[in-house]
């Protein structure tokens, strides 16, 4: 019985991969910005997803659960790169898997740069929180049960942040981040 629940387990983890794995890599990928950690920490995503199967309570959706536990690994890789003096940057010539259609992505790929690099550079719980409201599109609500805050700390967070963003952008030059935004 025990072999049939680990197949059944399996089937139905590797039926999330299929649904989200872009999904948790573009949210990965936008958080760190560097592709050697990427693909790890998305398979130590829905590594975790499997092992912690038994405790998914179906309080919240699998995408949150599954956002929920790829924020506590990027954080901790925050973490570890932080305490090593480790800074990733983002290396001309790769391209970014993300929800811009390709011609819009080709049209503007030096401000897809710049708000990538400018993202990085905010502190972490900026970037959670705008990576996953402006580019991934979760809802506030999402957002919150994903970070476990509040949903008046996520709009708050979120509104700090974008602030963050925009003083960024005009100690640049300005017009950047407005158009991504």
């Amino acid at each position: 019985m025990c072999k049939i629940n680990d197949n059944l387990k399996e089937q139905q983890v590797m039926e999330w991969y299929e649904l989200y794995y872009k999904d948790i890599y573009r949210f990965i990928f936008f958080m760190l910005g560097d592709r050697q950690y990427c693909e790890d920490l998305v398979h130590d995503t829905f590594l975790r997803a499997y092992t912690s199967f038994v405790n998914f309570e179906e309080r919240a959706n699998i995408k949150t659960w599954l956002f929920s536990i790829a924020k506590h690994l990027v954080v901790d890789e925050i973490r570890r790169r932080k305490r090593r003096r480790i800074f990733s940057l983002f290396s001309e010539g790769h391209d970014i898997a993300s929800s811009i259609n390709i011609e819009q992505y080709i049209e503007h790929r030096d401000t897809v740069e710049r708000s990538l690099k400018a993202i990085q550079q905010l502190k972490p719980d900026y970037r959670l929180v705008i990576t996953l409201k402006k580019i991934e599109g979760c809802s506030t609500k999402e957002i919150a049960e994903i970070l476990g805050w509040s949903e008046s700390k996520i709009r708050k967070t979120l509104s700090r942040g974008l602030a963050a963003l925009r003083r960024k952008d005009i100690a640049e030059g300005g017009g950047h981040y407005e158009q991504t935004f």
